[in-house]
């Protein structure tokens, strides 16, 4: 099957080349830029796509802006998917135009040339859940309900209702698909497009939801990405099909109503919950009014949120007929939540540079993929896995995966009863589920709860390597979890780089120290990410926490690395007995010094393939 595809670059558009490529069809992108459609293969790891071609063009311009062989040669496609467009709630009237009604106009006239020629099999058009049209007034006006409508809107739906019209005479199959708010992947939650959902999780964490807009018979209809992408597959590989509207969206029985997704979102993010509810009218007009721009919460986002149900017979038949279902995971929704939070807190986290973020049982995992036994980092407080990435990038060919350990980075908090067991278990079970032996390194915290795993899981750990690790109860001023939580809430950066140079975790004032700082107070920005700080730290005070069995263990399994300059923490003379190496370095040494480190576990590591 021959595609042409729009907005092959974008959030959803990318989604669908994926899932087009992996059916091995024959695919002709519209983009604006071949570096950012390189950068889009390089981030769904799609470098070495077959059958696919780009063309460069502007849908806002005639004849899409392609050139004269080019526009010859998409009127070759038995399908046209159109999801190109921008995801800008705030864009102005004549932007909007450009982004939505344009295009439309563009392509209907290219379907009418591609069907005069020699017959167009099915035209698939990505619009929105809000639209007023579908099959029955298609031919209709209804400009007059969009009147009020914001612009981005309105043009979105005027395209809907010219492409309508347009192919309706033609007798084109035209399929008409609405996601409603897309949200993270299915089942690790990743979400590459800040927007929609992210405007509830900060305005969540900056304490903005005191009051749930609307109350508790309006919903926020949602779909994951993924879902997006194999319905409008699924719907490319159907034959036979007569135009349809299809909303994807669960129906509103099945939803959480905002009130309860809102109480969710403050629960994973340790915020307070709202404690009652403002009519969506007045919020609406209050937001109208220039508190929006204030709050950084537009006007537009509150459309979003309905009280009416959408029709989804149509999406459930196709779905029956292809043995697939697109519902909301609610398990997986604490991680879309905490991925849209880090995120939100590091807008520019783009130096990752051949390691894939996954989801491992209920860890979040940055990975670069290399044959051999898995190399799994633990970091400590005040840390995640992003911040290893310099040192993994030293061990270019090892099998390397960071870990955000529960309540840090993207992985979403634990709820065992027990703090300490929680991190335990979770990395337990993600090993279980590796189903073969690791190597497990642990700097500081991610140390100490290393060395919990090795005693409960010997037989899987094929070494424990110990970088600085935390071996004996810190000092009593963390003891309180919400004294030290608002501290770390009014730090400033230039007060966390003095903290770090006077304890010694940093020996020099340098430019790792400055990108250290920056990640701490950018993640501390984060509700959920200051109290999970507080707490471990507080467990740390305690001498519950340090409950191992150092002569227990296989010594030649363990080894330390240890930077003898650390002023706050030493090894217990119960575990002097494990072979040890110290370099003239301070507690973040790992961080400080990668090269350094890289260079030691290089000469350590028990790396047999398997």
């Amino acid at each position: 099957m021959k595609i042409f595809l729009t907005g092959g670059t974008g959030y959803i558009g990318s989604h669908i080349l994926a899932e087009l490529i992996s059916k091995h069809h024959d695919i002709i992108v519209l983009v604006r830029s071949l570096d950012r459609f390189q950068h889009t293969l390089g981030r769904l790891h799609l470098l070495e796509a077959q059958h696919v071609t780009a063309v460069i063009g502007d849908l806002s311009k005639p004849k899409l802006g392609l050139s004269a062989n080019d526009y010859k040669r998409i009127q070759n496609s038995d399908i046209i998917v159109h999801a190109g467009g921008p995801m800008n709630i705030e864009l102005s009237q004549t932007e909007a135009e450009q982004a939505f009604l344009n295009p439309a106009i563009e392509l209907a006239e290219l379907s009418e040339k591609i069907h005069m020629k020699k017959g167009l099999k099915q035209f698939i058009h990505v619009v929105g859940y809000m639209s007023p049209y579908n099959e029955q007034n298609a031919i209709h006006n209804l400009d007059a309900v969009l009147e009020k409508a914001p612009p981005y809107e309105k043009m979105k739906f005027q395209a809907d209702s010219y492409i309508r019209k347009a192919l309706k005479p033609l007798g084109i199959p035209l399929s008409t698909v609405n996601p409603s708010t897309v949200i993270g992947h299915s089942y690790s939650g990743i979400t590459e497009q800040i927007g929609g959902l992210s405007i509830l999780v900060d305005s969540v964490r900056r304490n903005l939801m005191p009051l749930v807009p609307g109350g508790k018979d309006y919903w926020l209809p949602m779909v994951h990405i993924d879902h997006v992408a194999s319905f409008i597959v699924n719907l490319v590989q159907t034959k036979e099909l007569t135009s349809n509207t299809y909303f994807l969206l669960d129906p509103k029985q099945d939803s959480p109503s905002i009130r309860s997704l809102i109480r969710q979102i403050a629960i994973e993010m340790r915020a307070a919950p709202p404690f009652g509810t403002i009519p969506l009218a007045l919020l609406k007009s209050l937001l109208r009014l220039g508190i929006g721009k204030r709050l950084g919460i537009p006007k537009e986002s509150m459309n979003f949120l309905v009280k009416s149900e959408f029709p989804v017979t149509s999406k459930f038949e196709l779905e029956r007929k292809n043995g697939v279902r697109t519902s909301v995971v609610p398990t997986t929704l604490p991680y879309v939540i905490a991925d849209l939070d880090f995120r939100l807190s590091h807008p520019s986290s783009e130096h990752r540079e051949g390691f894939v973020q996954c989801r491992r049982s209920k860890l979040i995992s940055l990975e670069k993929e290399n044959h051999g036994t898995p190399v799994i980092f633990l970091h400590g407080t005040f840390s995640g896995a992003d911040c290893f990435v310099p040192l993994a990038k030293q061990l270019n060919d090892v099998n390397t995966w960071l870990v955000d350990l529960p309540g840090f980075g993207h992985s979403p908090r634990h709820h065992h009863p027990s703090l300490m067991d929680g991190y335990v278990e979770a990395v337990i079970e993600m090993i279980h589920e590796l189903n073969r032996p690791v190597i497990l390194i642990g700097h500081s915290f991610g140390g100490l709860i290393a060395a919990k795993v090795m005693e409960r899981i010997e037989q899987q750990i094929r070494q424990l390597l110990l970088l600085q690790p935390v071996l004996h109860p810190i000092h009593a001023k963390y003891k309180y979890a919400g004294v030290t939580r608002s501290i770390m809430k009014l730090i400033s950066r230039s007060a966390f780089r003095k903290t770090l140079l006077k304890a010694n975790d940093f020996i020099a004032d340098s430019e790792r120290l400055d990108h250290y700082s920056n990640y701490v107070i950018h993640d501390l920005q984060s509700a959920r990410i200051r109290s999970t700080n507080a707490m471990v730290m507080s467990a740390l005070t305690q001498v519950q926490s340090f409950q191992l069995k150092p002569e227990l263990w296989n010594a030649q399994k363990v080894r330390i690395h240890w930077g003898d300059r650390d002023a706050a923490h030493h090894i217990p003379e119960r575990f002097k007995h494990i072979d040890t190496t110290f370099i003239p370095y301070g507690h973040q040494y790992p961080l400080e010094a990668p090269h350094q480190v890289a260079e030691w576990l290089r000469q350590v590591l028990d790396l047999e393939l398997s």
